[in-house]
C-alpha cells in the first residue's frame, strides 16, 4: 500500500499533498515566547524557530462514494502563499474532478476552499462541477455574511465560496452530519466558529481527519492556541477534549498540516501527550 494511503477498516484515505509553506513560530504563536520552543525542535527548526507546514487535502473513499475533504489553495497566484496544486496531484493519483461525488470542507479558511473554484473566462467557476458540495450551516452563514465576506483578507471567500451559490450543487448541514455509516462530521469549533473535523469508523478501527484543531505536533502536548485561531479560548477547549478522547479511544489521528502524509497516533508518555507518525 502506497505511503499516503490509510485503511481504516473498509475505509481508505488518501493524502493528497497540495502544497507547503513555512513560517516562523513567533508569527503563527506570538504569544508564545521564543525559549519555550526549546523542546520542539524536531517541529520548529533552528534559531528563528521555522514551522514548516503540509496543506493537505483528503480524498476518502466509504460507503461506495469518493469524498474530498478540503481542496488547498487553489491556483490564483496570491501574495504570500503558494500556488496549489490539487488538480495535478489528483491526476497523478488517477482521480478524475468527475470521480468525485462530493466535496466537502474542515472550515472555510483560505488553504482549505481554494481549490474549490477555477477561472473560465472572467469568471470564477466550481471546479467539481458534478459533486455536491457540503458545508455546515453555520460555518457557510459565518463566512459569507456580506461584511465577513467582503473585510479585508477575505478575498478567497468571494473567488472560491461565493461563486458557488446558484451554480453548484449545495448542501448546508448540521454540524455532525453522516456522509456514510462509516464517516461522520465532528464538531471542533474555535479556529473557526464552525471547524469541523471527521470520524471514520469501519471494522473494528477508527481514525480522526483532525482539519485545523492543530497545525503543528508541539499543540497535542502543548496545548498552544495559535494567531489562525478566531477564539483561541475555544480552540484550546476543543484540543483538550478532542486529543483526550484521541489518546483514549485510539483513534488514528490524520493531520492535514502535520508532516506529510499526516497519519499518526497520540501517546502519553510520562503524563503528557505526543503525535507519533506512523
Amino acid at each position: 500500500m502506497a505511503s499516503n494511503v490509510l485503511r481504516v477498516g473498509n475505509v481508505e484515505i488518501m493524502a493528497i499533498l497540495d502544497a507547503s509553506a513555512s513560517a516562523p513560530a513567533s508569527i503563527m504563536f506570538p504569544a508564545i515566547p521564543q525559549d519555550q520552543w526549546a523542546p520542539h525542535g524536531e517541529y520548529a527548526a533552528g534559531e528563528n524557530r521555522i514551522i514548516t507546514l503540509s496543506m493537505a487535502s483528503f480524498l476518502v473513499r466509504s460507503g461506495g462514494k469518493t469524498i474530498l475533504i478540503d481542496t488547498g489553495m487553489g491556483a490564483k497566484d496570491r501574495q504570500f502563499f503558494p500556488n496549489g496544486r490539487l488538480p495535478d496531484a489528483l491526476n497523478e493519483a488517477g482521480v478524475r474532478a468527475d470521480d468525485i461525488d462530493v466535496v466537502t470542507v474542515t472550515h472555510i479558511h483560505i488553504d482549505h476552499v481554494g481549490g474549490h473554484t477555477t477561472k473560465q473566462g472572467d469568471a470564477w467557476v466550481p471546479a467539481f462541477p458534478k459533486s455536491k458540495h457540503l458545508f455546515v450551516q453555520a460555518e457557510w452563514d459565518y463566512w459569507t455574511e456580506p461584511k465577513q465576506a467582503h473585510a479585508p483578507g477575505n478575498e478567497y471567500v468571494v473567488d472560491c465560496v461565493l461563486p458557488l451559490r446558484d451554480v453548484a450543487d449545495i448542501d448546508l448541514v448540521s454540524a455532525e452530519h453522516c456522509l456514510t455509516d462509516e464517516m461522520t462530521m465532528l464538531p471542533t469549533p474555535g479556529h473557526t466558529p464552525a471547524h469541523t473535523s471527521y470520524l471514520i469508523s469501519s471494522g473494528g478501527e477508527s481514525a480522526v481527519i483532525l482539519g485545523d484543531v492543530a497545525h503543528t505536533p508541539v499543540q497535542v502536548t502543548t496545548n498552544w492556541s495559535g494567531v489562525f485561531d478566531v477564539d483561541p479560548e475555544q480552540a484550546a477547549r476543543t484540543r483538550e477534549q478532542l486529543f483526550a478522547r484521541i489518546a483514549d479511544e485510539g483513534h488514528t489521528l490524520v493531520a492535514g498540516h502535520f508532516p506529510f502524509p499526516g497519519f499518526g497516533r497520540v501517546v502519553r508518555v510520562d503524563g503528557k501527550r505526543y503525535w507519533r507518525g506512523l
